[in-house]
Protein backbone atom coordinates (compact mmCIF):
# COMPACT_ATOMS: atom_id res chain seq x y z
CA UNK A 1 0.00 0.00 0.00
CA UNK A 2 1.41 3.58 -0.99
CA UNK A 3 2.07 5.15 2.28
CA UNK A 4 4.28 7.97 1.03
CA UNK A 5 1.60 10.36 1.75
CA UNK A 6 1.47 9.96 5.23
CA UNK A 7 4.46 11.71 8.70
CA UNK A 8 6.91 8.44 9.54
CA UNK A 9 8.05 10.00 12.65
CA UNK A 10 9.90 7.10 13.36
CA UNK A 11 13.82 7.15 12.66
CA UNK A 12 13.89 3.55 10.93
CA UNK A 13 12.71 0.27 10.54
CA UNK A 14 15.54 -1.26 11.13
CA UNK A 15 15.29 -5.28 11.33
CA UNK A 16 12.14 -5.39 9.27
CA UNK A 17 12.20 -8.21 6.91
CA UNK A 18 11.14 -7.47 3.35
CA UNK A 19 7.75 -7.44 2.46
CA UNK A 20 6.42 -10.43 0.41
CA UNK A 21 5.79 -10.02 -3.49
CA UNK A 22 2.15 -10.96 -3.28
CA UNK A 23 0.97 -11.17 0.13
CA UNK A 24 -2.31 -13.02 1.30
CA UNK A 25 -3.45 -9.86 2.93
CA UNK A 26 -1.84 -6.04 3.39
CA UNK A 27 -1.75 -5.35 7.36
CA UNK A 28 -0.31 -2.03 8.67
CA UNK A 29 0.99 -1.70 12.17
CA UNK A 30 -0.05 1.91 13.30
CA UNK A 31 1.89 3.66 16.61
CA UNK A 32 2.09 6.96 17.74
CA UNK A 33 5.12 9.26 18.51
CA UNK A 34 4.50 11.84 21.17
CA UNK A 35 6.76 15.10 19.94
CA UNK A 36 7.12 15.86 23.84
CA UNK A 37 8.79 13.33 25.34
CA UNK A 38 12.57 11.59 24.47
CA UNK A 39 12.19 9.15 21.27
CA UNK A 40 8.16 9.36 21.14
CA UNK A 41 7.56 8.31 24.18
CA UNK A 42 8.86 5.93 27.62
CA UNK A 43 7.86 2.96 25.91
CA UNK A 44 10.07 3.56 22.43
CA UNK A 45 13.76 2.45 21.76
CA UNK A 46 16.32 5.37 20.51
CA UNK A 47 14.36 4.69 16.60
CA UNK A 48 10.94 5.87 17.85
CA UNK A 49 9.46 2.68 17.53
CA UNK A 50 7.96 0.81 20.43
CA UNK A 51 10.35 -2.03 21.19
CA UNK A 52 8.11 -4.95 19.90
CA UNK A 53 7.12 -3.25 16.56
CA UNK A 54 9.85 -5.11 14.65
CA UNK A 55 9.47 -8.96 16.22
CA UNK A 56 5.85 -8.09 15.69
CA UNK A 57 5.51 -7.06 12.58
CA UNK A 58 7.97 -9.78 11.34
CA UNK A 59 5.60 -12.41 12.79
CA UNK A 60 2.74 -10.78 10.55
CA UNK A 61 5.60 -11.43 7.33
CA UNK A 62 6.58 -15.11 8.32
CA UNK A 63 2.54 -16.10 7.80
CA UNK A 64 2.69 -14.32 4.36
CA UNK A 65 1.23 -10.82 4.90
CA UNK A 66 2.50 -7.78 4.53
CA UNK A 67 2.81 -5.23 7.67
CA UNK A 68 4.41 -1.61 6.92
CA UNK A 69 4.88 0.00 10.12
CA UNK A 70 2.93 3.51 10.45
CA UNK A 71 2.16 6.33 12.45
CA UNK A 72 -1.10 7.94 13.02
CA UNK A 73 -0.33 11.91 13.28
CA UNK A 74 -3.68 13.79 14.72
CA UNK A 75 -2.53 16.65 12.44
CA UNK A 76 -2.95 14.38 9.51
CA UNK A 77 -6.11 12.44 11.11
CA UNK A 78 -8.41 12.21 7.51
CA UNK A 79 -5.31 11.85 5.48
CA UNK A 80 -4.41 8.72 7.58
CA UNK A 81 -7.61 7.11 7.47
CA UNK A 82 -8.43 7.75 4.00
CA UNK A 83 -5.15 5.58 3.23
CA UNK A 84 -5.45 3.07 5.65
CA UNK A 85 -8.64 1.81 3.95
CA UNK A 86 -6.64 0.27 1.36
CA UNK A 87 -4.53 -2.40 3.79
CA UNK A 88 -6.72 -5.54 4.74
CA UNK A 89 -5.95 -5.30 8.25
CA UNK A 90 -4.47 -2.69 11.12
CA UNK A 91 -2.84 -3.76 14.43
CA UNK A 92 -2.59 -0.56 16.71
CA UNK A 93 -0.12 -0.45 18.70
CA UNK A 94 -0.72 3.01 20.73
CA UNK A 95 -0.28 2.94 24.43
CA UNK A 96 -3.86 4.44 26.95
CA UNK A 97 -3.44 8.16 26.68
CA UNK A 98 -0.28 8.63 23.92
CA UNK A 99 -2.77 10.37 21.38
CA UNK A 100 -4.00 12.84 23.79
CA UNK A 101 -0.39 13.70 25.14
CA UNK A 102 0.60 14.46 21.47
CA UNK A 103 -2.57 16.69 21.49
CA UNK A 104 -4.51 14.78 19.55
CA UNK A 105 -8.66 13.27 20.80
CA UNK A 106 -8.48 9.82 21.41
CA UNK A 107 -12.30 9.54 20.76
CA UNK A 108 -11.50 10.82 17.18
CA UNK A 109 -9.19 8.27 16.56
CA UNK A 110 -11.78 5.28 17.46
CA UNK A 111 -14.53 6.89 15.24
CA UNK A 112 -12.40 7.45 12.44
Amino acid sequence: VDVSSLKKMTKDDLGLLQQPKKPKFKTALVGIYVRSQPNGGTDKSSNGQRYDSIPFANGVIGAGMSCQLINYVHDDHAKFFDVVKNFDALIVRCNPGQIKADGGDQNKFDDG
